[in-house]
């Protein structure tokens, strides 16, 4: 297989699963950023949205349902979740940014196996063919650490360093106090200038 510089950028990363090759990264790349790595893939014939405006099925509930007879591929990225549905009358597709996801979760029949991603707003139920039942399970795993990851508190690193004219304040209290020498009064003292 013959791999153009647009597929090598989405390839080779850690973790990624044996299924994830070139000829079927062709089916997704188009989707894709250019600095966007594809960890794991997994391939099915049928999607159902449901939740918040994936529109109404005959049955009366909110639910949304694709199938494809040339295959839904569903790309772990670095990123995002990426869905490709093609269609008859044109491709629709789906991304799922890993802030949005709050659970994923993995159901392995005898026969079908089906990925559940549930968002704040809808669920997608994937089918999932193609790679074994544990590389899936590596997908599930890697998919909750990046939902994990994007949905912790970011914590604003500040400077602790405090003012330095205070520091030397602080100083002259140890040294009148003879916690500090004179000698190491003042070498301290000149740091702290060197600094303002």
């Amino acid at each position: 297989i013959k791999r153009s510089g647009s597929e090598i950028n989405h390839l080779d990363c850690d973790p990624q699963g044996k299924w994830v090759n070139a000829e079927r990264l062709d089916k997704i790349s188009q989707l894709l950023d250019d600095d966007e790595k594809v960890h794991y893939m997994w391939r099915g014939g049928t999607i159902d949205v449901e939740g918040s405006s994936a529109g109404d099925s005959i049955f009366g509930n909110n639910r949304d349902r694709k199938s494809s007879i040339k295959g839904i591929f569903t790309a772990i990225t670095s990123k995002r979740i990426v869905i490709a549905i093609p269609q008859v009358l044109g491709d629709d597709e789906r991304h799922v940014p890993y802030h949005s996801a709050t659970s994923v979760d993995l159901d392995t029949g005898l026969v079908n196996r089906r990925v559940s991603i549930q968002t704040k707003g809808q669920t997608y139920h994937i089918q999932a063919q193609g790679p074994s039942k544990d590389e899936l399970r590596d997908a599930m795993r890697f998919i909750r650490e990046k939902i994990e990851d994007a949905n912790r508190p970011q914590q604003i690193q500040t400077e602790s360093n405090p003012d330095p004219t205070e520091q030397i304040k602080n100083l002259k209290e140890l040294n009148e106090e003879g916690i500090l020498t004179d000698e190491e009064y003042e070498s301290k003292k000149q740091s702290l200038l060197d600094r303002i």
